[in-house]
């Protein structure tokens, strides 16, 4: 649930009130607020449920309500660097380590910076405020490879300059509490008179530098010739010919929604199908009343009607980035991808009681974490990272290796290509294999198919990881029983597991507060998994595995460039024997080799348990500093 997810920028008619006493902490803060924030309007969640798609001109004082604050200006070029390190998933204690180790790289690098502490769930929000307007694409680029290195940090407000924000300082949180920074008195207002003048914008390339990673493959290097959008009498539409629905804009029209879907992102995924589809404005209010709409039908009766107009200028905005008008695309072969992967995720579903045998929960993450890839790529030919997909499935690196090559054997996937040095292997994701197309099906599922990106949204927990936690098994059963099967026999059918195994799930669940309620929303579930999570002694077990699968990456990228300076010709300068503890790492881009010296070596072979000492010292503070 993030802040940056929320509806575009609009005229609210909602009576904010301010806060009724004179707080002059609050006060100073929102008066540096007003001063970083790009734009004079302010979006506001005026119920407290971590709504904020009303937005409101800023007050002359702090609002009394939850406030957030925008983090590009009106020509969507960042102004404002946010980085919301959040509790949700890993829990206060990974979000404060990893907001202690950014800090500690913006000290370094001599940028002003605030920080604060969100509220009284722990989250922590470090706060950048550019000198001059920044792309949108460099800060995306960042923010994904940030999120390598820091797991609780939340990327999306840094990836959608329409509406990305974030809490600003002071503002209060819907649990109680405001947003508070970790200084007082005459160091706070020095540290904000000294980020007044703003940091230039190559903060970007300097944190780049700091942070290893991997450049991003262009899977869909055509997306830069958009297509054109035109006026019709109907209403804005893409410049090409109308065209059937792809079955998965149908399948999202048509399904009611449970209380634990976003709506809003639901009903953004219908128009951006309908949007490709060719269809205008008109088209989507003919279809407000499909159950997958149900929140722009709700806004519509409540006499936001622009908020409609709104929606589609986004979504056709989006469509005509994502689906190119170059020549060498067919867009009926991109309405094949789609129906296909379509067909994978409801063969997944309507077999998932075929995934209890033992890797079977595995594979099932797997082959949706490829589909997602699929989607975003537009191609089901992709370099596979193992770590970055054990990341998004939340299993072990060797895990992801061992069953790739089982989904081989079982002809879900294809090797094209082995790995090579630092780049990956690529694999084919294949069709369905024909045992599962047989069209018979263990249970007839009510619900429909979750989507992948749900599915590994709940299953990438710390609380399924294996004992002390969960489990994979128990992961299952509860994504069933919060879809909308809650009787026993139901659940054992759907999942392929026994009733008992079932009615063991069920009471962990219910001593664990797991069992969902008719008041039950996304938020609150993934809160209840969190506190569980807390509660067996699991909690960070997932970001700790990340870190580490982030070291490894390192240690590789690092061994395979000493190789190549071993094998290169001509005359060589070996550059500093050994990395040296302590010492500031210059913000400049380098090889890994030029980052860390010469691989450390014992008679001859590699000495990785030296190398890893090495790379873990460049990663962790030596001291935590505050801004």
């Amino acid at each position: 649930m993030s802040q940056g997810n929320s509806c575009p920028d609009q005229i609210s008619t909602i009576n904010l009130r301010v806060v009724d006493h004179d707080d002059a902490l609050l006060t100073n803060l929102y008066a540096a607020a007003m001063w970083m924030s790009p734009r004079t309007r302010l979006r506001i969640d005026p119920t407290s449920t971590h709504d904020y798609s009303a937005t409101v001109v800023a007050p002359t004082a702090p609002p009394n309500v939850p406030w957030a604050l925008h983090l590009a200006d009106s020509n969507n070029q960042y102004k404002l660097l946010a980085f919301d390190f959040d509790t949700a998933t890993h829990g206060p204690g990974v979000a404060l380590a990893d907001a202690d180790r950014l800090a500690h790289e913006l000290t370094e690098l001599g940028v002003r910076h605030l920080r604060t502490t969100s509220g009284p769930t722990g989250g922590q929000h470090l706060w950048v405020s550019l000198s001059e307007a920044t792309q949108p694409g460099d800060v995306k680029t960042l923010a994904h490879a940030l999120s390598a290195h820091y797991p609780s940090l939340d990327i999306s407000p840094l990836c959608n300059p329409v509406t990305g924000a974030v809490r600003g300082p002071g503002a209060p949180h819907r649990a109680g509490g405001y947003a508070l920074p970790s200084l007082r008195g005459h160091a706070l207002s020095e540290a904000l008179a000294a980020m007044r003048p703003g940091t230039p914008s190559d903060v970007i390339g300097w944190l780049l530098a700091r942070h290893p990673h991997s450049t991003a493959l262009s899977g869909a290097a055509n997306r830069s010739t958009p297509i054109r959008i035109i006026e019709s009498a109907d209403g804005p539409r893409l410049d090409r010919p109308r065209r059937s629905l792809s079955a998965r804009t149908r399948l999202l029209m048509a399904t009611p929604l449970s209380n634990d879907r976003d709506r809003s992102t639901v009903a953004f995924s219908i128009l951006l199908g309908m949007a490709r589809a060719g269809r205008t404005l008109k088209d989507v209010e003919a279809a407000l009343t499909a159950p997958g709409l149900i929140r722009l039908h709700e806004d519509k009766n409540a006499g936001h009607s622009f908020t409609l107009a709104k929606h589609w200028s986004r979504a056709i905005e989006a469509a005509a980035v994502f689906a190119p008008s170059v020549v060498n695309v067919d867009s009926a072969a991109w309405d094949e991808l789609d129906a296909q992967l379509d067909t994978i995720v409801d063969t997944l579903h309507r077999h998932s009681a075929a995934f209890a045998r033992p890797g079977g929960p595995s594979d099932e993450r797997i082959l949706h974490a490829l589909v997602q890839l699929a989607r975003t790529a537009r191609t089901t030919t992709l370099d596979i990272d193992c770590r970055r997909l054990a990341h998004a499935t939340g299993l072990d690196a060797s895990t992801i290796s061992r069953r790739m090559r089982a989904l081989e054997a079982a002809a879900w996937v294809s090797q094209v290509q082995a790995g090579s040095g630092t780049a990956g292997a690529t694999w084919k994701l294949n069709p369905p294999p024909a045992e599962y197309c047989t069209g018979a099906t263990q249970v007839e599922h009510a619900p429909g198919p979750p989507p992948s990106d749900t599915l590994l949204a709940h299953h990438a927990h710390d609380l399924w990881t294996p004992a002390p936690g969960l489990g994979p098994a128990y992961a299952r059963i509860h994504l069933h029983l919060i879809s909308g099967i809650d009787d026993t026999p139901g659940l054992a059918a759907a999942t392929g597991y026994s009733h008992r195994t079932v009615e063991a799930a069920k009471k962990a669940f219910a001593r664990l507060h797991l069992l969902p309620t008719s008041r039950s929303t996304a938020q609150t579930r993934r809160l209840q998994l969190h506190t569980a999570a807390q509660q067996i002694g699991v909690s960070g077990v997932l970001a700790t595995r990340a870190l580490r699968h982030v070291t490894e990456r390192e240690l590789f990228a690092w061994w395979t460039d000493e190789l190549e300076w071993r094998r290169s010709r001509g005359k060589k300068r070996s550059g500093p024997r050994r990395y040296a503890s302590g010492s500031v790492a210059l913000p400049i881009e380098t090889t890994p080799r030029g980052r860390y010296g010469r691989f450390p070596t014992i008679g001859g072979r590699a000495d990785y348990a030296a190398a890893r000492r090495i790379v873990t010292d460049y990663q962790s503070p030596k001291s935590v500093l505050a801004a």
